[in-house]
């Protein structure tokens, strides 16, 4: 088959192989994630719900739902979501409000991060960082990007921005706020911000960030643990002790699916926040080598979704998604394998949890959408910014 500029096109073998290998990394990463929540939960379900099933069949009516919304991102034009920027941005802002109202907000834990939908709960800064992503891209493309003055990324990109930080921060959620912030750099840095503008604006997150984390004393506690490199049955280390246990119990093939130990209570979040744990204590190094591989492989065509996009509002958008795919899935797992303190956040396509699988697998539709659109012969390139 040929181009219209005579070119041949290899459908699968060159153009689209982006395509493809995301389609199956994203299929067979959830359905890992099915199998490890089935394994790692059934003692919560008993204990907290009298119902050892009971987190395994939300998972999997949110991966069916997840999945039919996957399917759905791939086939539409990725395009559109910018004409609604604007509006999708303030009815997340507007839903991160709502958690705070007695009757809409859910606490758990200590934090106020859910929200009351009757049916289900969904958890609004999860969708937040597709919204952000949607929203800098739209933004960058059509005021940053051939000015580049500082004021037309500040105003409103970073306005809102800031607005976000300090609706998570009162949740309170440290790591979701450094992940979006991260998120956002990665955008930037793909979109040829200047390096001043970067740099300015990333001391002050900095800064906002360091003095949010000195303002409670667990959170002083985790960080100086760490720091201290104090491990331990109890206190500030706990979770990431029975982390490295989890791990060590697996060594080379691990204990086998279904046997880990850690998950009876010993491990806390074994199947949300720490489930890379029992994979390494129940499948082994080799297990848990597998997964990493994948997040890379996810990572290397994510990549080159990005540098074979048509145009620069693509090569953004594609960039930040895959930021919000592997970002969090490299903090989580360094946080599992004690390289840095313990954040809360969940392992894309793997941990329990809907909102997160149901978000994350509507990235990776969008990404495969922008992949297939790159890849078609009638479509030329475009560098307007509308």
């Amino acid at each position: 088959m040929e181009r219209e500029d005579g070119t041949k096109r290899f459908s699968f073998l060159k153009v689209e192989i982006e395509y493809y290998f995301l389609f199956i990394l994203t299929l067979i990463l959830s359905i890992i994630g099915l199998v490890m929540v089935s394994s790692s939960s059934m003692s919560f379900g008993e204990r907290y719900f009298s119902d050892p099933y009971w987190f395994i069949r939300r998972q999997i009516i949110w991966w069916v739902i997840s999945f039919g919304f996957f399917i759905l991102a791939s086939k539409i034009n990725y395009n559109i979501y910018r004409k609604f920027s604007n509006f999708i941005i303030l009815i997340l802002i507007g839903m991160l409000a709502m958690v705070f109202i007695p009757g809409f907000g859910v606490e758990a834990g200590g934090s106020k991060r859910w929200l009351d939908l009757w049916f289900f709960n969904i958890q609004p800064s999860e969708f937040i960082k597709l919204a952000i992503v949607i929203f800098f891209c739209d933004n960058l493309d059509r005021k940053y990007r051939y000015k580049k003055q500082l004021k037309d990324l500040v105003f409103p990109s970073f306005l809102v921005l800031i607005i976000i930080t300090i609706l998570i921060f009162l949740e309170p959620d440290l790591g979701a706020v450094v992940i979006i912030w991260l998120i956002v750099f990665a955008v930037l840095f793909v979109g040829e911000v200047r390096f001043k503008h970067l740099f300015g604006l990333g001391f002050m997150g900095l800064v906002i960030t360091i003095g949010y984390l000195f303002l409670e004393d667990y959170r002083r506690e985790r960080l100086f643990a760490f720091i201290n490199n104090t491990t331990g049955s109890e206190g500030a280390s706990f979770q990431s002790y029975q982390s490295l246990v989890a791990l060590g119990s697996g060594k080379l093939t691990g204990v086998g699916l279904g046997n880990s130990m850690q998950k009876y209570y010993y491990l806390p979040e074994a199947h949300t926040d720490f489930i890379f744990a029992i994979i390494g204590e129940e499948l082994g190094l080799i297990g848990t080598l597998l997964v990493v591989i994948m997040f890379i492989l996810f990572m290397f065509f994510g990549i080159r979704v990005c540098i074979k996009a048509k145009d620069y509002y693509s090569r953004i958008m594609a960039a930040g998604l895959v930021g919000i795919i592997i970002i969090p899935a490299v903090v989580n797992i360094a946080v599992v394998v004690g390289l840095v303190p313990v954040t809360g956040l969940t392992l894309p396509f793997i941990s329990s949890g809907g909102s997160s699988l149901f978000v994350n697998m509507i990235i990776a539709g969008i990404l495969l959408s922008i992949s297939k659109r790159s890849s078609m012969p009638g479509e030329i390139k475009s560098d307007r910014g509308n």
